[in-house]
Order: structure tokens, then sequence, then C-alpha cells
């Protein structure tokens, strides 16, 4: 049965910021706590333990992803270079197929001059009222000392619960409450479209004391620690964890980082079940694709660091977690996939499911047969890009300058820059057995067995015993950027007028 005939399924695209791909207790992470989660893999889901984002920051990994197009595509390698109105997205397309597109998130993604631009690519951009996005019970947190070495390490801090407390706001929370009431006010004439883009667990590290005291710290895994020189690591690591402070901040201080992290994902989890609750609710569960993904991830103490980079792509910033729910009428068999993947893969896998023609060329390869159970390799190796050419200022996000130095992001932006400005863009290929990142300004390439180094720890490149394995993924890279070097628009141009 064509899709034609079908009833349009509702879609659902949840969407957290910086969610590792490790930190989900289906695969085995004994701190995890993601109950809804792991609940959504035995209620017809599959995840996949391989998923790669293609870029580890927010609005170029939201550009790719949104589009089906690697970021060097149309240029989308920064954080204030979003998509232009004549560009393609998801939302529109399926706006254009019907479906009534309801927004509640953070932006990072569409060129907006007034909030009326929303519009043009969703029907509502949802803001919630400070009753939705209250949380009450809770004291304020109280600041850091001065010299507390925490502020390095972008640590806030737990919310003590105080039923006298008035309690704080929390956007994200007033965004999912208002995707709970549409969709239980949802219009009845057309199929519709859900996207939440939520802010957590995005740094700074703080959460509440419900979701802290559910994270049992001596289940936490070891985190990568600092590689000795000999590692040959980026040298913009090292002066970042300078500026950081990072040899003053101690191990118990970082597994409190990563305690309230998997805290803030366990909260994260709580919201999601709160979605699904909701589509259960209204008898619209079995006719509802869910997704569940991240734009990134976040250091979270590995490699003695905090968040991200601009210009690294070890795993825990580009490995994400990737959850798929179909709806009715396609095939599925729930579990664990191993096979890679990308975020690109999503817009082609919607497509796909949903018969929908984009009127455009996009480069994700759909899931649709993975779902159905096959395991298959759909690529011989994933790539994502991160940073800026040399002395490219369009890159730089000139709003940082504004902030103060001691600010986290001010400390950020005077540890990368100098870096920045000789040219930090790099491309990384990743097969299940290496990873290689090539760097044209600095030359200073980068090889990992990761079999024999998962933690990422010693750079091989150069090597003459992994010459062969180097040269391979050398080749991948140039097939690549070959491939997907450009896109063809579908509407051709007269030559007669």
């Amino acid at each position: 049965m064509t899709m034609e005939k079908m009833k349009k399924p509702n879609i659902v695209m949840f969407v957290p910021d910086s969610y590792r791909g490790d930190v989900l207790g289906h695969f085995g992470d004994p701190a995890a706590v993601t109950p809804a989660l792991d609940a959504l893999l035995a209620d017809g889901a599959v995840s996949y333990r391989n998923a790669f984002s293609q870029n580890p920051v927010c609005t170029p990994s939201r550009c790719s992803f949104m589009t089906g197009w690697y970021p060097h595509v149309h240029g989308h390698r920064s954080m204030t270079n979003m998509l232009k109105v004549h560009e393609p997205n998801l939302l529109k397309v399926l706006r254009k197929e019907g479906y009534f597109v309801w927004w509640g998130g953070k932006n990072d993604l569409v060129q907006v001059k007034s909030k009326d631009d929303y519009l043009k690519h969703c029907d509502v951009k949802y803001n919630p009222d400070q009753a939705k996005a209250h949380i009450p019970g809770y004291q304020a947190l109280a600041p850091l000392p001065e010299d507390d070495p925490r502020h390095g390490a972008y640590y806030h801090g737990v919310r003590r619960k105080d039923p006298s407390a008035p309690g704080h706001g929390d956007t994200d929370m007033g965004w999912v409450r208002g995707a709970v009431d549409f969709i239980r006010n949802r219009p009845t004439k057309q199929p519709f479209m859900v996207y939440l883009p939520l802010g957590n667990p995005h740094p700074a590290y703080r959460v509440e004391q419900e979701y802290y005291d559910r994270i049992n710290p001596d289940k936490l895994r070891p985190r990568i620690r600092v590689p000795d020189a000999g590692g040959n690591l980026p040298k913009v690591l090292d002066s970042l964890r300078s500026v950081y402070g990072a040899e003053h901040i101690t191990e118990a201080m970082w597994r409190e980082v990563k305690r309230v992290y998997y805290a803030m994902c366990t909260k994260v989890d709580g919201w999601f079940g709160m979605v699904v609750d909701a589509l259960k609710e209204a008898g619209l569960y079995d006719d509802t694709l869910i997704l569940f993904f991240s734009d990134h991830g976040d250091f979270t103490g590995d490699y003695s660091l905090p968040e991200k980079t601009h210009s690294t792509m070890q795993d825990c910033l580009v490995r994400v977690p990737l959850m798929i729910k179909p709806h009715r009428g396609v095939a599925v068999k729930p579990g664990i996939r191993d096979h890679m993947t990308e975020l690109l893969d999503v817009t082609a896998t919607i497509y796909d499911l949903l018969g929908i023609n984009p009127g455009y060329d996009h480069q994700g390869k759909s899931l649709r047969e993975s779902l159905a159970g096959s395991e298959t390799e759909i690529h011989e190796a994933v790539f994502a890009e991160v940073g800026g050419r040399k002395d490219e200022t369009a890159f730089f996000n000139k709003e940082v300058d504004n902030l103060p130095p001691q600010s986290f992001y001010g400390m950020q932006s005077r540890g990368a820059r100098p870096y920045a400005r000789e040219g930090s863009h790099a491309v990384m290929c990743r097969t299940h057995d290496y990873k290689y990142i090539r760097r044209v300004y600095n030359g200073h390439h980068e090889l990992y067995d990761l079999h024999a180094d998962p933690g990422e720890t010693r750079n091989l490149a150069g090597d003459p015993a992994m010459a062969t394995v180097e040269s391979r993924l050398q080749m991948l890279m140039l097939d690549y950027f070959l491939r997907t070097s450009d896109v063809m628009p579908h509407a051709r141009d007269s030559r007669q007028i």
C-alpha cells in the first residue's frame, strides 16, 4: 500500500542538546538511569550504538541533519551561519506534505530576523508562559566562591529540595509541557510533527536533587585521563585545560560533574517519558514515528575537560544516541543495532518511510532495512567536520568576545582562539576499527586504533606500521569529498530566454 493511500503518521522528534551516546541504560552503562528510553526499546524501537553527528557543535550539526547535507556543502560550519530561507529543511518539507509542524525549543537552525520568520518553517513556534516553565520546591543555586576551581569545569551545582522555596524557571520543562498540551489538543484534520530541540543536558552542569539522588556515584565509569605528551594530541586541548585551570580540579570534582551530567540525562529521560505517555493516552502511539537523538555529545570530564571544543572530534563529542520507533505499517525488529549510522540518515529515513520526494538531493541513507532487522553495514565509514579555515573571520562567534573574560565561554574563547586563527578546520573518517582526522592547515593529523585505544589517547598518524591503514582512510576521505562536494538543484534553468 502506498503512503498516499495510508494515513500519514504523526512524528515526534525529541532532540536534547549535548547528550552523549553512551549514557543509556540499555547499552549497559551501570550508572545511566534512563527508564523511559529503555522502555521505548522494549516497546517497538531500534537503538543505534554507533550513531555519529556530522559536527560536534550545535548549529552546524542541526543544519546538517535537518537538510541531509554534510556541513561543507553549503558552508554550515559555524555557530552563526543558520539555514537561509532558500535552503530546504525537513520542517518545510513536512509542511508542504500537509503536516502541522509544532516547534517547541531552541533555534540554532534557521536564520530569523524577527519572530515571525519562524512561521516560514513551522505553524507554531511555541514559547511557554511562566507557569508552564516553573519548577517549584527547590532552592536557588548559590554562586561558587570566586576561587573555586569548578568554575573551569562549568559546574553550577545541585538544587536542593525545599517545599517552602519558590523554585525556579526551566524553559525546557515549559516546552515539554507545551508539547503534551498540544498532543492532547492536536488538530484532527491533518497529521502533526512535534519538534522538541531542548537545551538539556547542555552545560552548565546543574540539576535538581530529585535526579541527582537517582545516580549512584559508585557506578560511574572511569573518565578518560589526560594522555601523556607522547600521545601527540591536538595542542588546543592543553590550551583549554590551562585556561580552565584543570590542574586544580580534583578527581572527586570531576566525578561530581559526571554525576550531575548523568542526572541531567535522567531528567531528559523523564521529559521524554511525559511525551510518550501523552501519545499513549491520546491513542496515538502506534501511529506515531518517534525519534530521539542529540546534536552532539559532551566531554563530561574526559581528558580533564568540560563541555566541547570547536576543533576536535573525540567519540564522546560526536557519538550520539539515536533511537527510532516506527509507526504502524513499517516492518521493525526492535533491538540494538551495531552498524554505523550518521544523523543525515535520520532525514533520509523519514523521507523514505513517509514516501516523500523532498524535491532536492540529500546525502544520508535510509535505515528502513535496518529497522526491519538487517545488520548489513550501511556505511563503510562515517564522517564529521569541525572548525574554520585560517583567518576565516566569518567562523568566529563575535558574541563571545563581549562576555566577561572569566566567564566559561570567555575562558574557552581565550584558550581556543589562537588555534582557530591558524585554521582549526578538520575532517574525520571513522570506521569500526580506526579513526582518522585530517588537518590541512597545521598538518597535525590524527589516527587512532579504536580496538587497542578506545579512548583515543595515542595518535598513530605517520607511524610507518600504520601506513596502509592511513592510506586507506585517506582514500575514503577523498571519495567522500568527491561524492558530497555539491548538490544539483532539481529545477532546470532555461537556456532559451
